[in-house]
């Protein structure tokens, strides 16, 4: 394995493609194996798409990442920045606050994605993006459907911990650390790796406020070289999803929230929370390089 450490980065970025397309077959034949010997019933339910999807985490982002670092370095842990927190807990509290006072802009970048139509002739790929989005939106809604605390906590895990973990190994960690060597620039591996996190989601309507989610989270990595402060916002993000919907998925205030209306207080928001969200980041930027230093 020693080999690994010698490849160039374009190399190891292959390689990790390659893991990672051999980790979505495996978990692909798992998951067949267990329809057959169980039936489809099985997979088709609330806990059978739980443990597919963590299959499909495991096999598919964490794993890939996992070995690829550990063939090609002699320090895996000091290089995907998995350390402590740091003890000022106000770089912690300053990337919360990122992530909600982002969330407007992040909602008006959506509704925008969502009235994107493409040109007549790619009308047979948006066709497949429709029919992707509604197999994802039912999946979802089968997930958060459940109403006990069993059904609760479970999604947390399933959905928000497992998947920040998997994700900011790979999308962070590995490829996004591997891009700004190969680019030779922060913001240029930032902003693809980004792109290539939200691409790999199959989501083309929530492609723009997935690359923007994956941009703060790219930042956030970059400015402490901390692999758990993303890991942390990554979970927030997802549990807040999974905790609204089960706690306040019928009322008013919160579907409101859901579904905002196109108007100019919507749009003024959104822009209020761009604004705002850029000045913490640079603050955020200073404070880090502060305790960095």
């Amino acid at each position: 394995m020693k080999a690994f450490q010698q490849l160039s980065t374009q190399t190891k970025i292959i390689y990790l493609f390659i893991f990672c397309l051999a980790g979505l077959f495996l978990a692909g034949t798992i998951v067949s194996l267990i329809n057959d010997l169980w039936g489809s019933w099985l997979m088709e339910s609330a806990w059978g798409i739980r443990f597919s999807s963590a299959i499909q985490m495991l096999l598919m982002f964490f794993m890939p990442a996992v070995t690829l670092i550990m063939w090609s370095n002699q320090q895996p842990f000091v290089y995907l920045g998995i350390k402590r927190l740091n003890s000022n807990a106000s770089v912690i509290v300053l990337s919360v606050l990122i992530l909600l006072f982002s969330m407007p802009f992040i909602s008006l970048i959506a509704h925008l994605n969502q009235m994107l139509v493409l040109p007549y002739w790619l009308s047979d790929l948006e066709n497949w993006m429709k029919d992707l989005e509604q197999s994802a939106e039912v999946t979802t809604n089968l997930l958060l459907s459940g109403k006990s605390i069993t059904d609760y906590f479970s999604n947390l895990f399933f959905i928000a911990i497992i998947a920040a973990v998997a994700e900011e190994v790979f999308f962070r960690g590995v490829l996004q650390q591997l891009l700004v060597k190969l680019f030779k620039n922060k913001h240029t591996g930032v902003w693809i790796a980004a792109l290539i996190f939200s691409m790999m989601h199959l989501q083309f309507y929530g492609f723009l406020p997935r690359v923007i989610l994956g941009a703060l989270l790219g930042y956030l990595f970059v400015w402490t070289s901390n692999l758990w402060i993303p890991i942390l916002i990554h979970f927030l993000n997802n549990a807040l999803v999974v905790t609204f919907n089960f706690f306040f998925k019928d009322n008013s205030i919160y579907q409101a929230i859901e579904n905002p209306s196109f108007t100019p207080l919507f749009i003024f928001s959104g822009i209020l929370s761009l604004f705002l969200t850029v000045g913490l980041l640079l603050l955020y930027r200073a404070k880090t390089y502060k305790s960095l230093s």
